[in-house]
């Protein structure tokens, strides 16, 4: 990107009045007629027919001048042009009023210089306030770039030129929509204090959008404020405050960040994100959540920090520390979670569990997967120390259907689980209840617990029941009536039944 050249050529208005020269006097080097009439111009003096007029080694020139010595005004007509060093200013009109120290150009004002031209209909100078103004709209053209607005202003104090109403700016690295530009030439950078608009011209797919920032022209960085927005190739970075850096992509921001994925349909969010465009990844700290929006459904998942990115056109969304998860048919936790995109895998690390319908599950490790096409839930797997509870239809908190085993698979039908094949030292504890047909509305009466230990086992499960379909391999089991019961076969060791870390509604989840 070239930076923008913005100065105002330094009027040549300037050189007639508040660069005076007191040693040397204005010169007329040529009029064809000299005339004071009464009936023209008052019967002021003017000149007319190739008038020049030289100061030190500035020059004057149109068809008529008039030079009121009363009121003090400089009046130049028709084919005006003013030349001081290496600025030519043309114009219909040329006017200076030394008692209000204003000079005035209008008429097809041009500006030249070998850096840039200024077009308008009107250019002010005023020495008072040391400011050069127009404000009948107003285009800047150099090599690098072109300029257009209704009022622009140059501060020969600070330096620096304000832009107002209509801004755009063009050149062949971006392009800029503004209410509102100041440029300052010391520092070369742009503060935007209105609603602005920056486009990468040779992709469209990156721009900013900001009500209030500043951007350093030469490193191309922008300082943006007022909740600013950064686009960059289909992500969407939007804060309180912003820093972006256009060469290296890397943006950052503060105050309630939101790093978007449109075409995704998913967005991390918290206090403090971090945005690399090179790597097409990002993090977010400070009450980090993402939200995955699925056709019928949605998904939230939240941990102190939550890191996205982007693998063969698919996302990764990893959880770090504390991690919850929330879908209306699964929810889970652990100490790291992750979501891969391209396969609906969910992936939950270190003391993990997660709750599908009336049952808990817990291991080492768990998978879970979804039809990508279909969004549904497809299949489990629990790896080292799996284990399956699920509440008995009696009104007692102490009654748990439990299966046990080292690895475990459970299938998903219509979004519930509806098969488990358990292997490896499988162990299964069902209590088994029958309803009583003279009360057929009141709850299932306990007839006792059947214990089964297996090579492997495979199991039904339907609403709150596990049936064992088949034990294998070293098959033994064993059937409890209510009487005989022991407490050490009600529970298998490492039973802990945590339904009070299941987040209920997806706020849950900062819980």
């Amino acid at each position: 990107m070239h930076r923008i050249v913005i100065v105002f050529l330094l009027l040549p208005i300037l050189f007639w009045g508040q660069q005076t020269n007191k040693k040397e006097k204005v010169k007329l080097v040529h009029s064809d007629k000299i005339e004071s009439r009464p009936d023209y111009f008052d019967g002021n003096t003017f000149y007319s027919g190739s008038v020049v007029f030289q100061h030190a080694n500035g020059t004057l020139s149109a068809d008529t001048i008039v030079v009121d010595q009363n009121e003090k005004i400089l009046t130049a007509f028709s084919n005006v042009k003013m030349i001081m060093d290496n600025n030519e200013l043309t114009a219909e009109k040329v006017t200076y009023n030394n008692n209000t120290e204003i000079s005035t150009a209008t008429g097809d004002v041009v500006l030249r210089n070998p850096e840039q031209t200024l077009y308008t209909d009107k250019l002010e100078y005023n020495r008072n306030t040391n400011q050069a103004y127009y404000n009948t709209g107003g285009t800047i053209v150099s090599e690098e770039s072109t300029i257009t607005s209704q009022i622009g202003i140059y501060n020969l104090n600070t330096k620096s030129n304000t832009f107002n109403d209509e801004v755009r700016v063009t050149n062949q690295d971006y392009y800029i929509e503004s209410k509102n530009i100041k440029h300052y030439s010391e520092g070369d950078y742009m503060d935007f204090n209105d609603e602005t608009y920056i486009q990468n011209r040779k992709n469209p797919r990156q721009y900013i959008e900001t009500t209030k920032g500043r951007y350093y022209l030469g490193k191309k960085e922008a300082y943006l404020e007022n909740r600013s927005s950064v686009y960059s190739d289909g992500t969407v970075l939007t804060a309180d405050d912003i820093y972006f850096n256009q060469n290296t992509g890397y943006g950052m921001g503060e105050g309630d960040v939101i790093i978007d994925n449109p075409e995704d349909q998913q967005y991390i969010r918290g206090g403090f994100g971090e945005f690399f465009r090179e790597k097409d990844s990002a993090y977010v700290t400070q009450q980090a959540y993402a939200v995955k929006v699925f056709e019928n459904d949605s998904f939230y998942l939240h941990a102190d920090t939550l890191m996205s990115t982007k693998r063969l056109e698919k996302g990764l969304i990893r959880a770090f520390h504390a991690a919850k998860y929330f879908k209306s048919n699964l929810q889970g936790k652990a100490d790291s979670i992750s979501f891969y995109e391209g396969t609906g895998e969910l992936r939950f690390f270190k003391d993990p569990v997660v709750w599908s319908g009336v049952r808990q599950i817990t291991g080492d490790t768990i998978f879970v997967y979804s039809n990508v096409e279909l969004e549904r839930l497809d299949s489990i797997m629990i790896r080292e120390n799996a284990f399956a509870i699920s509440k008995t239809d009696s009104l007692t908190q102490t009654q748990f259907h439990q299966l046990k085993s080292r690895r475990m698979l459970g299938i998903f039908i219509e979004e519930q689980l509806d098969w488990i094949l358990a292997e490896g030292n499988a162990q299964s504890l069902i209590y088994v209840e029958e309803e009583n047909e003279e009360k057929p509305l009141a709850p299932k009466e306990l007839t006792g617990i059947n214990r089964s230990d297996c090579g492997i086992i495979e199991a039904d499960v339907e609403d709150r029941e596990i049936n064992v379909i088949s034990c294998k391999i070293k098959a033994t089991s064993k059937f409890y009536p209510p009487s005989r019961i022991p407490d050490n076969e009600r529970k298998f060791p490492g039973f802990l039944w945590r339904s009070d870390d299941r987040p209920l509604v997806w706020q849950d989840i900062f819980n």
